[in-house]
């Protein structure tokens, strides 16, 4: 399972996150504002004007749902292979379910991407990737409290992006691997919630309406985030407002992955690995258990 999951990370999720191009947006918004010649132009403009720029939901749902359809039936095609072939084996279905969900998480960050450009961000540059995977364990959240610990997330990790000279500080590497560790968390989270729905052989339509539902509560999950962020950044509002008091019982938030802990664990790790270079010791046990199995 994990060696198909990964494989299937690296040539699906990430080109489907960065396949919204900027010039796209950028030509559809100049038919209306002649002045817009970069992404980030668009943020000059009113959330009402940007909000004309967005693009229908529906062709992407409807395919996501299609494809859910399409694996689904290599996991539950084992009562008509049955009688055949002896069933689907095992590594068959934990294949089927694995590219699924990597499907399932493209289709969700080329909701993110196209959502992002309409307000002017980037989802190519690598601030901007961590910030879409953190959209996405919202989207993904199915609790209350799981909602909350994800937009409480997105806020230090906003507020965090606002301090510029921190973040120009924080060297590409430390981001690219925050965003490895982020996606590869949000992946295995959702591949087990696909395993749930399978096992039970439910059936074709239920993947299939679960992918497509995971989509479009993707697309609107995005929405809300990058218009809060849009009018924060307009008007000044500080992104520590967006934040709930977290409930009281911390287990209730499903394991949500949170970008910013996650970015905060690799800079530890980064910072720890360079001390014991300079000092010319190893580093402790389990910080250094951590940096070889990574």
């Amino acid at each position: 399972m994990e060696k198909a999951f990964d494989g299937a990370m690296a040539v699906t999720f990430r080109p489907a996150l960065r396949s919204v191009r900027p010039t796209a947006m950028i030509n559809r918004a100049q038919e209306r504002h002649p002045e817009i010649g970069e992404l980030s132009d668009l943020r000059s403009l009113s959330l009402a004007d940007c909000d004309k720029l967005r693009r229908s939901r529906a062709g992407l749902t409807v395919a996501t749902a299609a494809e859910g359809g399409g694996s689904s039936l290599a996991v539950t095609g084992a009562e008509i292979a049955t009688t055949v072939s002896g069933g689907t084996t095992a590594a068959v279905a934990f294949a089927a379910i694995a590219a699924d969900t990597t499907a399932t998480m493209a289709a969700m960050g080329r909701a993110i991407g196209t959502v992002a450009s309409t307000y002017g961000y980037d989802v190519r540059d690598p601030e901007e990737e961590l910030f879409a995977l953190g959209v996405m364990s919202l989207a993904s959240a199915g609790t209350l409290t799981g909602k909350t610990s994800a937009m409480a997330s997105l806020s230090r990790l906003t507020q965090q992006m606002m301090r510029q000279a921190t973040w120009r500080q924080m060297r590409r590497n430390v981001l690219v691997k925050a965003i490895d560790s982020t996606y590869k968390a949000l992946g295995f989270k959702l591949t087990r919630r696909k395993l749930a729905q399978t096992v039970p052989v439910a059936g074709v339509l239920l993947n299939a309406s679960v992918n497509a539902g995971l989509v479009n509560q993707t697309f609107k999950q995005a929405e809300a985030v990058y218009r809060l962020r849009f009018l924060s950044q307009k008007y000044g509002i500080d992104p520590a407002e967006w934040r709930r008091e977290q409930a009281e019982d911390p287990s209730d938030n499903e394991g949500v992955v949170r970008a910013d802990e996650e970015l905060e664990r690799v800079m530890e790790m980064t910072r720890s690995e360079e001390a014991s270079r300079i000092s010319g010791s190893r580093p402790p046990g389990p910080v250094r258990e951590s940096l070889e199995s990574s």
